[in-house]
């Protein structure tokens, strides 16, 4: 069975974790933001609650799950 560490060494684990925590926390904040689509693009790009009129159509070339289906059902059976 494992002993339960002793106050000293409890409290060195915990200030330990703290400055761990700490360094981390520190690193998130300096980190340049985020350059992803997600964060780019407006919520709800490509549907109809889009903010953007402009966005709210998908880009050209680009089909809908529903239009494969639709597609799918249509095509003939060989």
């Amino acid at each position: 069975m494992r002993k339960k560490a002793d106050s000293k060494q409890a409290k060195a684990n915990k200030a330990l974790r703290a400055s761990a925590v700490a360094a981390l926390a520190e690193s998130a904040i300096r980190e340049p933001p985020p350059d992803t689509w997600s964060v780019r693009m407006p919520a709800y790009a490509y549907t109809q609650a889009c903010p953007v009129p402009g966005l709210r159509r998908p880009p050209k070339g680009v089909i809908r799950y529903y239009e494969t289906m639709l597609h799918r059902q249509r095509a003939p059976r060989v």
